[in-house]
Parts: C-alpha cells; sequence; structure tokens
C-alpha cells in the first residue's frame, strides 16, 4: 500500500505525475502537495494542496520544503527537476529524520547525473560503453573527425546544444569553458525507466524509444521490448554508487550493429514516464510495494504508443482581473 501523502517538488508542468501518484495505489487516493518557486505551476494547480517555496539555490529552499512536508504529513518527497537532485541528496537526512523518504539518489550519483564530464569518466572507469567525449580545451587542440555535438556539461533539456558536420564547421572560441564535445553517435535514442529500491534492487527497466522529442522532452515515443539494452542498463544502475527512486537512463541503440551506448543518467522521473505507466509499468506501485516487502514484478506492455497533446490547468487570479500588467 503507497502513503497517503506525497510532496511532488518544483512540479511545475508534472501535472500528469500529479495524477499518476494520486491513483498509484488502487486501494486507496493518495493526496499530493506540489511546491514550485512559480506561482504559475499546472502541477501546482492540479494538487491537493499547492506552496510555493523559494527558488532550488536559495539557503531557505530546503528549510521552508522541509517546513511544508511536515506540516501536510507528506510521506514521501519527489524531486523532479535537476538542479534541486543534488540538494536533496545532501539533505535527505534532515528528511529522514522527520519520518519522511526522498526518493533521490546518493550525492555521488547526483553529480554523475549533472555532469556529463564526471559521467563519461564513470562510465569508462567502470568499463560501461558510452559516447566518446572530450573537454573543451581537448577538443580545441585535437577534435574527433567527423560529425560532433557540443553541449553544456550540465544542461538538460536539449539547452544550448550544438551539431556540427565536422569540427572545422563548430566555432570553438564561442563556446563557454563549461562545454564538452562528444562523437555524434549514430542510432536511435531510448530512454530507460529504472526504479530502485532501498536495497539496491533494480525492481523494473522499461525501454520506451523517442518518436519524436519537443524542446528535449519526448512528445511522441513507445514502449519497446529490448533485452540488451534493459541487461546494460540494469548492470550500470546496480553499479552506481548509491541509486533510489525512480531514474532514468538514455542510451543510443545501433540496430544494425546491435550496440548499446550510454548517453545520460537522470537519476529522478523523466518527462516520458506516464508512457511507462500507461504500459502497465507502474513503478510508483512497484517502489510502495518493496518498502512494504510485497511482490515485486511489474508487468508491463511494449509496443504501447504515446501522443502527447496540450491540456492546461485553469484557476481564478483576482490579482490578474485587478492589473494585468502586474
Amino acid at each position: 500500500m503507497c502513503p497517503r501523502n506525497w510532496l511532488v517538488s518544483s512540479g511545475g508542468r508534472r501535472g500528469a505525475l500529479v495524477e499518476l501518484i494520486r491513483a498509484a495505489d488502487p486501494n486507496r487516493r493518495a493526496r499530493v502537495i506540489v511546491t514550485d518557486a512559480s506561482e504559475l505551476s499546472a502541477a501546482g494547480r492540479l494538487a491537493d494542496r499547492f506552496e510555493i517555496v523559494p527558488r532550488v539555490d536559495s539557503h531557505d529552499f530546503i528549510k521552508e520544503t522541509l517546513r511544508i512536508a511536515v506540516q501536510h504529513g507528506a510521506q514521501i518527497v519527489v524531486p523532479t527537476i535537476d538542479p534541486e537532485i543534488a540538494v536533496f541528496a545532501t539533505a535527505r537526512g534532515h528528511f529522514e529524520e522527520r519520518g519522511i523518504d526522498v526518493w533521490v539518489s546518493s550525492s555521488e550519483v547526483a553529480v554523475l547525473g549533472w555532469d556529463k564530464w564526471k559521467m563519461f569518466q564513470w562510465m569508462i572507469s567502470n568499463r560501461f560503453p558510452t559516447i566518446d567525449t572530450q573537454e573543451l580545451i581537448e577538443a580545441r587542440h585535437s577534435p574527433f573527425e567527423g560529425k560532433i555535438v557540443a553541449k553544456p556539461r550540465s544542461g538538460s533539456s536539449s539547452v544550448g546544444v550544438i551539431i556540427a558536420n565536422d569540427s572545422v564547421d563548430l566555432d570553438f572560441d564561442s563556446l563557454t569553458d563549461d562545454y564538452i564535445i562528444q562523437r555524434f553517435a549514430p542510432g536511435i535514442e531510448v530512454t530507460v525507466d529504472v526504479a530502485v529500491d532501498a536495497r539496491g534492487r533494480v525492481l523494473a527497466t522499461i525501454p520506451r524509444r523517442r518518436l519524436e522529442v519537443r524542446s528535449g522532452e519526448v512528445s511522441k515515443g513507445v514502449t519497446i521490448h529490448a533485452p540488451e539494452i534493459e541487461l546494460l542498463v540494469r548492470d550500470v544502475v546496480t553499479a552506481l554508487p548509491g541509486a533510489y527512486g525512480v531514474l532514468n537512463v538514455q542510451v543510443i541503440f545501433d540496430p544494425a550493429m546491435k550496440s548499446v551506448q550510454i548517453l545520460e543518467i537522470n537519476p529522478r522521473f523523466g518527462g516520458g514516464y506516464p508512457l511507462s505507466h500507461a504500459s502497465g509499468g507502474n513503478l510508483i506501485g512497484a517502489m510502495c510495494r518493496s518498502k512494504a516487502d510485497q511482490a515485486l514484478s511489474v508487468a508491463w506492455e511494449p509496443g504501447t504508443v504515446m501522443l502527447r497533446y496540450d491540456e492546461a490547468a485553469f484557476y481564478l487570479d483576482p490579482n490578474f482581473a485587478m492589473n494585468p500588467w502586474t
């Protein structure tokens, strides 16, 4: 049985996640509190309770989030955006002291999810296949041949990504020092949703192929059966020093060569998680059952297609009615 009260941090546009948590336990409806730094959060307006908190880079972010969690009796906190993962990982003990479980991995895993260069180094040192990567200083002197990708080492949602057919087509001098250069990897991008319990057990791996992406997030996708991808992702996640909760791993799969390369690790719910859930892969419920020492099996259906469309949350704001220019 899943807990009654949840807190989703930095809810933003994650309205679907709010609804899935609310209905994850078929025996009873959960109550979901959403926090965000902005009043204009669709997830917040769909929640049972919406609270405004300081930005994640504020010293008061954790203090205020903990206060709200205690006030509303939250038993689980679910972080959702990259910048807050490391913050919650560091502060996890403060929540545990109040009996609140934060679905966040260790600080080490948070760093690997945030810093693509360190992730590359960790993959190489642990002998996992990954994308050839250079720091900018090395790329300027000895660049990769052929098609390359330049991206911020701590970027997300494809912000700042530049693709060049050859190094001579890329203006290295225009890039800031936090950029990395990757050799372009041909193939199909697949995201694998993974649930890892408190004992480090991988409860399920659900690969979903990206059919179409909008603003860095999947807009059309399909769950697929890909044993070679699942086996590698299980090995990677098991090797991570303290993975916990629901996270996702992005890979590039070359059907011709049957090769899999790890692209990124995101120690949080992926934006496309609702597809895995719709296929039967209720990873939220699996995490709850694991904590209660109940059956761990997750049966999901490959070939489940997601075609996203825009929905809206509506609410009345008298401030805009009085002054539409504030």
